[in-house]
């Protein structure tokens, strides 16, 4: 009977600690993480990882301050970020997130730093969807904020 219990109490123990540590080493995807890996990419100058985080038919454009909206080729961008020796960073602030099964929004107004100076900075506006357990970004839209960028960061930073 003994024996019984100790064989049970292991197999009982080792079940344990495997579900245990599947969690631990388990990555969450959410509609956030290509987004993250997009900005890090950016400061890594990882054109290969950028591009991994949009689907095949992805859209990348800017909305210009005469409204008009400008579509970029995601391939040339993700060349661009390589070939670039600057530091690259896009901080982000006061994200909104709306998800629904397969299909994410995501808002984030942004400050971008070349070699640690404010360049510019405006808001991101990304549409995600699932596809096989990984959210991968299908349409990026941003604008640049036309006014004073240290104003807007302070007020985004007051709204988180």
């Amino acid at each position: 009977m003994k024996t019984n219990f100790t064989s049970s109490f292991a197999t009982l123990l080792s079940l344990l600690l495997l579900s245990i540590s599947i969690n631990v080493f388990a990555v969450e995807d959410t509609p956030l993480t290509p987004i993250n890996n997009l900005f890090d990419a950016m400061r890594s100058h990882d054109g290969e990882k950028l591009l991994a985080q949009f689907t095949q038919q992805a859209i990348l454009a800017r909305a210009s301050k005469s409204n008009d909206v400008k579509i970029s080729d995601i391939n040339k961008f993700a060349a661009s970020i390589t070939k670039s020796t600057k530091h690259l960073d896009e901080q982000l602030f006061n994200i909104t997130m709306n998800k629904n099964g397969n299909l994410a929004s995501v808002w984030t107004p942004f400050a971008f730093y070349l070699d640690g100076k404010l360049s510019h900075c405006g808001v991101n506006s990304f549409q995600l969807i699932q596809k096989d357990n990984y959210w991968k970004i299908h349409y990026l839209i941003d604008n640049t904020y036309q006014g004073d960028c240290l104003g807007f960061i302070k007020q985004q930073k007051q709204s988180q």
